[in-house]
Formats: structure tokens, sequence, C-alpha cells
């Protein structure tokens, strides 16, 4: 803040304002400029749609007069292209053998003219707007036009086309000799070719979603044209995927890599609006933790942390990674890419509604190709693109969800007479020595009522009668529910969804605008989301194709609930016999800064504004209120040049706007608290003279982003002599992110109607005497962090007869916050894999049960980053609290040998298929070793810090995964399907400089032992308590006990207890539909993890001023007197190792849980109108659905039944309930 002076403030405009101002100057430019780019785009689709609802001419409409003298038939085509609007599309080999046609036809319509071309062949044209597709073929070993006939030994070669009832092409449907599994799929356009058909047999083709359909071949005819009935959620016998690198897309058949694919159809069944909860239990190898609750996109942690070496938005709502990790220090995430392109904004942007597909890329073949930070594994969204030859289609969704009531009685909350009975042994025990009755004023810090009640009994100032009653009344107490009541509230959200798709051959369309609230059990949060989406490609001079994407989420944050923080560890913690009104209706005020028989003097006597704290005034006396704006843009170009051969550019943009503002009103407990603690008496005339001036308290902090990504590359897709299939791309890609954030010092006296704020004075006197300068207040602090990555990549993939693949890939990564010298900055990245499709070999004729058998093999080096480490000296800028002047500190040493963490990973799957398919899945075992892993060690303190970052540890993982989805019924009326996904993972650390030492010992820090996770769980083997209620420990030899002051000096004397992380997980989907009615159920689970018991983490001390209350009813269990110690296993709350005595029995074997559990997550019921009914009001699909998520844990091991998910530990700075169950109903349409 810059001060031109003092007695004219209000004149002025904060400098910071000023530039805030500017900044939303250039954001309303920037906003105006996407805003008339998406109106174009908007305006262009409905011409479209216009159009597409406009029937094109038919041939029989448009006349024509064609000469054609000893020409060929696509002579004759290119004739009438230039008569007419009308394109032809075919293939030459089909009709090459058409020539010396000669006709002279006046004004004639086309479809006539055809027909005369086309006598005494088998050709047939089919019109699709104004493009005109030739189906069949004619031999060219025919010396005329009519069709041979057939014998009953005569292999025919049959084609057609495969349609959906409205007539959109199903591209991927399955062509089969019934019987056999000799077949073929569908094309792009949705034609096929099948050679070698033996007469009198019978084709069945196939399509997810839809009823399989028979064609007798009896030699009458060898084109068909057939449109197949759609059954709801059916499993097809043939199954089609594509699996999508982010770079190029493989048939599933081709693809070497491990990988999950997660449909549009999978996210649908979980009506959430944040798809990190959709995704769970879909996939293999992917863990995603959820820890938010009630909540969805309303995160705990909604602002961004630049200087993190992690992210931080979203940090304390949810866990993902896949196949579990290899690093200590960098990012544990996996990366993230939506439509081709690495995303730095977080999952919550995404609107499940939009996403086609999700690919989840788990070993190196399939991720190397990303580079950094695909050691974490790569996840590829696509959202949804509009579709050639498809009529407009309208989707229109709402849902709503109920919370049931917050799950407070879950926490192990003590009651208000066991936590009196906790504060009259501190006082007597003179375990606080900060006594408000002795101290002088400025040590007369806040008591609590039963505290104060202690205090006043043991100096006389109330009898044992009036201190008795006075406990009794605040026994009787149960503040809790006030809490309740007051401060908590049953969740609730809801989402509304519109999209608009289609396009034709020239032009394709997405369109989707989202609207979610939620509101959360926590009295005064609630967040809105608001999303849109603009997917459009366009078809340049009929060969490239250019490709553009715009996105936008806008979030509005209100952040005024407490939750049930209060009840967590601190000094104005909310006690059970706290009361926000009295008994007889009056709101209760607490004094959380001093001593209230000291503020009520100062209110009273000498003018002070009232210092008393009340939970309900303050929901509405503070507005915190956070923005986030997100936007992206991304533009593809492909032009086709040879042959297969094409060249491919690309861009995107991203750009994040966050804008957090936390507003203490002059009603706020923190405004009032800051002026009445800078406020002095003068006690000659009882003047009051304030040192930061009077009104309310704003509070503002502003992020930026920038990210940018270019690529250029050359694609080869190609089919030599059917029998080869080449996929390759070699490309080129630059990319930077820039993060900025701005913390402007507090503006005090600030008032909200004028914008105007007020001086503090640049020295003063505070309540208790002592003079302050202002240059001890908050600052401006600025922070910005740039990364750029240049990049050179290339893959192949080659297949041979469909039955023997290959691929290999590279990358060579170029970062500038790795080393100085290059050979440390950039590192090439790789992988190779071969797949062999047994199935395709003749041997596996003999065992007609088995329908689909391949065996793949991969092995390549994956990487990461840790985006705080650099190879120079970091600096941090501040000013100093004592002289005001400008200091800095060294953060970090410089390191210019920094590099990559690798990770080699071994990967070895089968993919099977059973009984016509009935029974499908994969088998995977995989081995990850990470090295050049970051972690910092101890280093010669003489060089001025004690430790440094370096790329020298190793850490091994290995794992096993497996997945089964069988279609048990499979009928007209009726199906039933499940599937099961299992997975294991377990890394250990493979580096021996990893030993424990004296702090491992005496603390249990830094406990990263060789041989054992990363994640392992270290305590003390707890030999009881001593006759002073102390905890005692069992040393190296198991036998000799240990007290407090002697600590551990082997390994011997910790217990490994497990790993904090599940090792085996997974799931168990199933769905059962009954004519127009399905039922989906969704259970988890999660074996061989332990956690710690919460219990209580601290006893207040002597050192405190003000006590820390950890409510855990635990302390009830404490021991208080000799003899104790053979009941209880708590320790006493007095002595000099008091501390070191609670500590090792919180962390002690006895307080060890198993975390195994089996939860149903979800159940839903979904009821499909007839398709006669729905078109009654112009639907094509109308389905109502009603969901119940969260009803709660079948199963958990642990006899305490916590849910390990949501462990209810008192003291952490964020404490969250497990989320009540929830109801949601539904309503889909589709136009």
């Amino acid at each position: 803040m810059i001060f031109s002076g003092f007695g004219s403030w209000a004149s002025y405009v904060p400098e910071w304002t000023k530039n805030q101002l500017l900044l939303q100057k250039k954001f309303f430019y920037f906003f105006m400029r996407v805003s008339v780019a998406w109106i174009i785009c908007m305006v262009c689709c409905l011409q479209v749609i216009v159009a597409n609802h406009t029937h094109a001419q038919t041939l029989h409409e448009v006349s024509i007069t064609l000469s054609l003298k000893d020409e060929s038939l696509e002579q004759a085509f290119k004739k009438i292209e230039k008569l007419t609007p009308f394109r032809f599309a075919y293939k030459k080999n089909d009709i090459g053998a058409v020539q010396h046609l000669n006709l002279e036809a006046g004004l004639t319509p086309v479809d006539k003219i055809l027909k005369q071309l086309f006598e005494g062949t088998p050709l047939q044209f089919e019109q699709s707007n104004y493009t005109i597709f030739i189906n069949g073929a004619v031999n060219p070993d025919s010396s005329t036009y009519i069709q041979k006939s057939f014998t009953s030994d005569t292999a025919l070669t049959i084609r057609g086309k495969v349609l959906s009832p409205e007539g959109n092409s199903l591209a991927g449907a399955v062509i089969t000799v019934k019987g056999t599994r000799f077949g073929t799929a569908a094309s792009a356009t949705g034609n096929f070719e099948i050679r070698d058909v033996p007469l009198h047999s019978v084709l069945l083709i196939t399509f997810v979603g839809y009823e399989p359909y028979e064609i007798p071949v009896t030699g009458e005819t060898n084109y068909f044209l057939v449109k197949l009935t759609p059954v709801k959620e059916i499993l097809d016998e043939v199954t089609v995927s594509v699996v999508n690198t982010g770079y190029q897309k493989l048939p599933e058949e081709r693809a070497t890599g491990s990988y999950s694919i997660i449909t549009a159809k999978d996210l649908e069944k979980m009506p959430v609006a944040n798809l990190i909860q959709r995704i769970e239990g879909l996939a293999t190898g992917l863990q995603p933790q959820i820890k938010a609750g009630d909540n969805s996109f309303v995160y705990q942690g909604l602002t961004q942390g630049i200087a993190s070496n992690t992210r931080t938005i979203g940090n304390n709502d949810y866990d993902l990674n896949v196949r579990g990790n290899t690093t200590m220090r960098g990012e544990k995430m996996p990366l993230i890419v939506v439509d081709g392109f690495p995303t730095e904004f977080d999952i919550k942007t995404l609107n499940p509604a939009d996403i086609e597909q999700i690919t989840i890329l788990k070993d190196a073949a399939a991720a190397s190709i990303w580079g950094a930070r695909a050691a974490n594994g790569v996840i590829i969204i696509d959202t949804k693109k509009g579709r050639n030859k498809n009529q407009p289609t309208v989707n229109v969704s709402a849902n709503y969800t109920a919370y049931g009531s917050p799950r407070f009685n879950y926490l192990p909350l003590a009651n208000s007479a066991q936590i009196i009975n906790y504060e009259e042994e501190l006082i007597n025990k003179n375990l606080n020595l900060y006594n408000p009755l002795t101290m002088a004023p400025m040590y007369k810090f806040y008591k609590s009522d039963a505290s104060d009640l202690v205090y006043k009994v043991k100096a006389g100032i109330i009898d044992s009668a009036t201190y008795k009653a006075g406990i009794a009344r605040l026994s009787a107490i149960n503040g809790y529910d006030q809490y309740k009541k007051y401060l908590l509230q049953p969740a609730n959200a809801q989402s509304y969804n519109l999209s608009v798709s289609g396009g034709n051959e020239f032009h394709t369309y997405f369109l989707s605008a989202a609207y979610s609230r939620e509101v959360t059990s926590a009295v005064g949060t609630n967040g809105d989301r608001f999303t849109a989406t603009a997917n459009q490609s366009f078809k340049l001079l009929k060969k490239a194709t250019l490709g553009i994407s715009l996105k936008t989420a806008l979030f509005n944050y209100k952040n005024n609930g407490t939750g049930v923080s209060r009840l967590g560890l601190g000094g104005n913690t909310y006690l059970p016999y706290n009361q926000i009104f009295d008994e007889n209706g009056n709101k209760k005020y607490y004094s959380y800064t001093y001593y209230q028989g000291r503020t009520d003097t100062l209110q009273s006597l000498r003018g002070y504004m009232n210092w008393g704290y009340n939970y309900l005034d303050e929901l509405t006396a503070n507005d915190k209120t956070i923005q986030d704006n997100t936007y992206s843009g991304t533009m593809n170009l492909n032009v086709p040049i040879y042959k297969g051969l094409s060249a491919n550019g690309e861009f995107m943009l991203e750009k994040y706007y966050q804008n957090s503002r936390l507003w203490n009103g002059p009603d706020s407990y923190a405004a009032r608290d800051a002026v009445n603690s800078a406020t002095s008496v003068n006690y000659a005339n009882g003047a009051l003279t304030y040192g930061i001036p009077q009104g309310g308290i704003l509070l503002q902090n502003s992020s930026r982003n920038t990210n940018y990504s270019a690529r250029g590359q050359l694609l080869y897709n190609e089919t030599i002599h059917s029998i080869h299939q080449i996929n390759a791309i070699a490309g080129t890609e630059i990319r930077q992110t820039k993060q900025s954030q701005n913390s402007p010092a507090p503006m005090y006296g600030y008032n909200m109607q004028t914008g105007i704020t007020q001086p503090v004075l640049g020295t003063y006197t505070n309540v208790n005497g002592t003079t302050v300068s202002a240059n001890t207040l908050p600052i401006n602090q600025q922070y910005d962090k740039t990364r750029r990555f240049l990049s050179y990549y290339g893959n192949a993939a080659y297949t041979l007869m469909n039955k023997y693949s290959l691929s290999a890939s590279v990358r060579y990564d170029d970062y500038n916050n790795f080393g100085v010298d290059r050979k440390y900055r950039a590192t090439p990245l790789w992988s190779a894999g071969a797949k062999w499709n047994i199935i395709g070999e003749k041997f596996m004729h003999a065992v007609p049960f088995i329908n689909a058998l391949a065996l793949r093999a991969t092995y390549g080096y994956n990487g990461n980053i840790a985006p705080d480490v650099y190879p120079f000296t970091a600096i941090s800028l501040s000013s100093s609290y004592v002289t005001g002047q400008p200091a800095a500190s060294i953060v970090q040493p410089a390191n210019p040998g920094l590099r990559w963490e690798k990770t080699g990973i071994t990967n070895l799957g089968i993919d099977y298929g059973l009984f016509n398919n009935r029974l499908m899945g994969s088998i995977e075992w995989y081995s990850k070793k990470g090295k050049d892993i970051l972690y910092q060690f101890p280093i010669d303190p003489t060089y001025g810090v004690n430790t440094l970052t370096t790329n020298n540890t190793r850490i091994d993982a290995k794992g096993f995964e497996a997945s089964i989805t069988g279609a048990f019924i499979r009928r007209k009326n009726i199906d039933w399907s499940a599937t099961f996904n299992f997975s294991y993972n377990k890394n250990k650390l493979a580096d021996n400089r990893f030993q424990p030492n004296s702090a491992t010992y005496s603390s249990l820090s830094g406990a990263n032992i060789v041989g054992y996770p990363t994640t392992a769980l270290w305590t003390y083997r707890f030999a009881g308590l001593d006759n002073t209620g102390m905890t005692q420990v069992y040393a190296g030899d198991k036998t000799t006990k240990l007290a407090p002051s002697l600590n551990p000096t082997s390994i011997d004397a910790l217990y490994y207890a497990g790993t904090t992380v599940a090792p085996y997980y997974g799931s168990l989907s199933q769905t059962f539909r009954y004519k127009h009615f399905t039922l989906f159920a969704l259970g988890t689970y999660s074996f061989g993890s332990v956690f710690r018991r919460p219990t209580i983490s601290t006893y207040a001390s002597t050192r405190q001023t003000v006590v820390q209350y950890d409510l855990n009813k635990d302390i009830d269990k404490r021991w208080r007197k000799a003899g104790d110690e053979a009941t209880t296993n708590v320790p006493g709350i007095a002595g000099v190792y008091a501390p070191t005595s609670l500590f090792r029995y919180a962390f002690s074997d006895i307080n060890v849980l198993s975390g195994s559990y089996i939860r149903l997550r979800e159940v839903s019921l979904t009821y499909s109108l007839p398709a006669a009914m729905a078109k009654r009001v112009l639907a094509k699909n109308i389905d109502f659905s009603f969901t119940v998520r969260n009803p709660g844990l079948l199963w958990t091991k642990n006899k305490e039944k916590i849910d390990p998910d949501f462990i209810p530990v008192l003291s952490q700075n964020t404490l969250a309930l497990p989320p009540s169950a929830s109801y949601n109903m539904a309503l889909g349409i589709n136009f």
C-alpha cells in the first residue's frame, strides 16, 4: 500500500485498487474477445442446425442435361457434380469396370439418369443430404453388367451398411459369420465388406446397445442395408473400443500398452457434479480417495498455493493415484489430459455430462509419450464432439440431491462433565500458570467458564456452594445440540444440463451449457458452477479438417461456514458446555483474546468495543467469497498429404483467474479484536487512541495463470496389402505455465460502500501499553513462477495380419527448472511393446469356447518433476518485523545437478473372452522401479543449510490387476451383467541410506526405512503405564521397559504396523434390467491398510498461554492416581515428561486399527419410458432415475466401526465428517 498523506487519505484510491482496476480492464477486453468468438461460433452452429432442419434437395427434384460418349462411370459422376450440388462417395475399385458409357439425356431428374447408368449392374445409390453414396461393386472380370448367379459351393463377398433407426452410421459394428470367429467391423461411415462368405450361412451383426441382427445369405443379393434396434443396457457379444493416448487413437486389438476405458455410459450412472466421484471403482489401478464428505466441488481448500510442491486446490478433499507412486517429493497426481493437451485446471472444472470417454494409461508403452509426470499415470479425457450425418440432437437433464443430517455423532467427543473434570485437574496440579486473577493485565488470557470458576473458588472470590452450583449447571449443558442446530444443516445439490450436437460432412458441432449449485452441511458455505463447451470441426477444401474447442468454467463460492472445524484442537475450541444462546434465549459471547473479566472492564469503564465472540453472529458479520474463472481454447488443423500421411498443427491456451475476498465487517470479531488490541487509553482524560482505524478489514488475494502449448506433428496411418497396418507420429511441442499470486496488505477501516480505507498509525500504543510499529502488520506479497518445456517425440505401431503388433515411442524433454547443464535438463524417455492376438492363430479353432485371447508385454521409462525445486539458489524476499527494512532468507540452496525423476515400468498382460464373450477381462502384472527420486538429505551445515534436495533415491513397486465382466443373462426383456475389478500395489524404499536415526526413535519423524513402503506406519511397542501414570515402551530386546525419559536405540524397539495406503482395492458393479427398468449397484472394497485410532493428542502445559483443547472422549480414561495403571492405558497429565508419555501412547501399537472395509457406494433405479410414449412429446428417450449414494459401510474390520476414509482426528487442521446418505432424483430427455 502506498500512502500519499494521512490527512487527506479519503481522497485517494489505494494503489493496489488501481492495479486491480487495470487488471479488471484487461480481463474485460479478454472476456469480450472470448465472448465475440463464442457468439460467432454459436451463430455458425445455429446456422448448421437450421440447415440440418432444412431438407436437402432430392435427386428427383434436380434435373440436368447430360451427354456421355464412350466414358467411364467415374467420368459421369464428375460431370453430374459440376452440374449439381451433389457429391458422390464411392470406391474406385467398385465402379472401375463400368466403362464405355453412351448417353444423351435431355432435361431429366438425376435419379432417373443414375438408374439408367446402373442398369444391369449390382450398383445402388443412397442419398444423405447432398452426398450420394454408391453401394455394391462390379466384378472387373465380368464381360457384362449382369450379376452372376451363384451355386451352392460359391463363396460370396457381402457388402452393406449398418445404421441406427435414425439413419446414423454405426461405426465399429461387428459383422461375423454366425458360429465362427470370422468377420469384420463397419467403417466410420457404417459400410462393411466381408469376403468368402459361404452360401446359406448366416451373418450376425452386433453393436453396443443394440439388438443382434441376423441375415441369411441366400445368394439373391450381396448388398444389405441394416438398421439395428436399440436395447437399453445390453452387453454386446463383441465390444470394439478405441484406445486414445492423447496424441493418436488405436483400435483396442492393436494396443500393446496397459489401459482402462471409462465411457460416457459408465459416468451417467453416478449423479455427482464432480468427475472425481464418478470414476471411483470403474477401472483397475485407479485409486481415488474421496475425503470431501458431502461436498463435491465446494472444496475445503479452494485457493491456489504457488509455493507448494504439489496441488493445493482440493488437496484436502481427494487423492488420486494410478498404480501407486514412486516419488517422495514430486507431484503424485496423474497427468490430466483434456482433448489432447495437459491441463493445469482442477478436475472440478469439467462437466461430467460433456465427457465422451476417459482412457487411463498405466504403463510405459501407453504413457511414456507424455514424458513429464507420466510416471504417475496419465488420464486422457475426451469431451463429446458432433458426428457426421447426424441430425441435431438435443439432450436435457436435471437432477436434485438431498442429503441426510450431518453425521455429527460420528465424532468421538467428550461431554461437559468430562471436560470440566479435566480442567479441574489442570488447575489443581498447577499445569496452567497463567492465572487471570493474579497475572498482569497483558497476561490475562482467555479462560473457559469452568476454569474461571476453579480459579475463583481457589482464590476465595466465590464460596464452595456457589462453585458447585456453577459446575453442576455447566455439566448439565449439552452445547453440541446448539452447534448442530445453528452451524450445521443437511446438504443439498442440484444440476441442470443442456447440449445440442449434430453435423454433416462439412461441419460437426457439440454445444453444451450446465449449471450446478451445492449447499454444504456447513451453514454459510455454498458454491455455484457454470460450465459451457463448444466443440466444432470444419471440413476445409474437402480435405483439411479444422477443429476448434472453447470451454469455460465459472465458480462462485461463499465460504462463511465453520462446519465442524471449531470442534478441533485450538485455543477457541467450542467446548461441550459452550452455548450460542443461553437459557434465557440471549446470545452468548466468549472473549477468546483476553480474560473476560479484563475485557468487561475495558468495555464498561474505558469505552472499548464489545470484545465477545458469538458463533451465530460471525456467519453474517464476515463475508468470504471466492471467484474462480477458467477459460480454455484449443485449435487443431489436420491436412492430408499423401496416402495416409497427414500433418497436424495444434495450439492450446488456458487462462485462470481467482479472486478471493475476506470482508471482516465492523461487527465481526476479527475487526473488533484488531481495533481493540491496537487501542490505548489516555488515563488523564479517558480518551481512546485507535492505532488501527475503526471499521471493517478487507483482505484480498488474486491468482492468475496462463498456460499454453503448441504442437506440430506428422501422422501416418495406412494399411498395406491388407495385412500391414502402420500408425506413426512424430512431432515437437513447446509448453509454458506461468503463475502469479498477489496478496495485498489488509485494508483497515475499509468502507464497502465508498471503497475507501483509512490509514494505520505509523506507531501506536496497544491495549497492553506496548509501542507497536505499523511495519509489524502484514505487507504486500507477490509470488511468480514460470515453467517451460520443449519436447520432441515419436511413436509407431505396426500390426501384421491383425495378429502381431509392435509399438515403440520416444520423447525428449527439456525443462527450464532443472540443471544448468543441458544433460541434466533434458532427458529421453522411451518405451517398447509387443502384442500377440493368439485368437487369430489356426490352432485356436479347436477351442471354440475361447473368443478372444491376446498376450501383451511392454517396457520403458516415464518421468516426473517436483515443481518447487530449482538448480539455482531460491531466496525469499520480505520485510523484517523488527526493523521494517527489506530482508531475505535462503529457501533452497543451489543444486545445478537437479534432473528428472525416472520410473522404469515392466508390464505383462493377458486379455481374454470366453463363451461368446459372456466372460471378458484382463490380467496384468507390473513392476515399477523409480530412480533419481528427489529427497532431502543432510549436508555439511557449514554451507549455511542443513539439507539439500538431490536425485539420489530409489523406490521399487510391483502390482497385479484383474478385471472380469460377465453377461449372465442376455435376453430381450431381461439382462444381468457384472464387473469385478481387483488391484494390488505396494512399494518399498530401495536406498540403503534410509536408516533409522535418533529422530526416528525419539519422535518417529523421517521414518523412511529401506525395505519398507513410503507409506509405512511405525509405532512404539506399548508396555503399559507405570505407577506415576507415564507411558512405558519396550526396548529392542522386547522385555526391557523404557520410561519417557529414555529413548529407544534400536529399530527392534519399533513396530512396523503396515501401510497407510491399501495395497488391495477394487470394486464390484452389477446391472440388472427388466424391460424398461434398470437396477445398478456399485460396491467398493479396500483391504490391507492400517491407521492410528484417534485419541488424545495433547495435554495443556505450563508453556501454553491459552489451553489447547483436544475434545477426544479418551480424556476421561486418563490416569489420575496410583493404581489406575491397572485399568487404563491413557497416561496422566502431570510430570516433566507428560508430553512425551502422551505422544508414545498415541503412537503405540495398541492404537493401530485395520483399514479394511467393504462399502456400498451407490444403488440406482432407472425407468426408461417406452419409445412410443416418448414420441408423443417429440422425444426419442426419456429416463427417470432414483439414486441412493453412500448408504454406508457393509463391513469394516476394525471393531471401533471407524470409517478408514474419514478418520475423526480432532487435532488435525482440517476436520470433515463422513458423507451422509444422499438421495438423488434425475430426469433426462433426448430429442
